[in-house]
């Protein structure tokens, strides 16, 4: 019905406003530089500044450092064989098994 109304008005020269609607961006905004991005198991993100965060909300599933920073990430498992210290620099990322996860310390410093 409303798609013949919009073909009418158009065929009689009328202006019809369309609403444009852009795709989602499945991309997180970036983060500053000199901080990192880190992504956690219950599908949250955030940028961290300078520091050391024990993030116990949900375990870490990926860090990524920024521009300018330098990261450290510790992981310890359920097991000596799932502990993971992991230094990441300059736009590098990692991914971390959220089953075996225990603890986790994400310690970032500008470079």
């Amino acid at each position: 019905m409303i798609r013949g109304l919009v073909v009418a008005a158009l065929g009689a020269g009328a202006v019809v406003p369309v609403l444009m609607v852009g795709a989602p961006s499945a991309a997180a905004d970036p983060c500053p530089d000199g901080t990192a991005r880190v992504f956690l198991g219950n599908s949250t993100n955030s940028c961290q500044g300078a520091g050391t965060v024990s993030y116990t909300e949900a375990p870490v599933s990926k860090v990524c450092s920024m521009t300018g920073s330098d990261v450290v990430v510790d992981i310890e498992g359920n097991s000596k064989k799932t502990h993971r210290h992991v230094e990441l620099t300059n736009g590098q990322c990692a991914q971390f098994d959220i089953r075996t996860q225990m603890a986790n310390t994400v310690t970032v410093t500008p470079s």
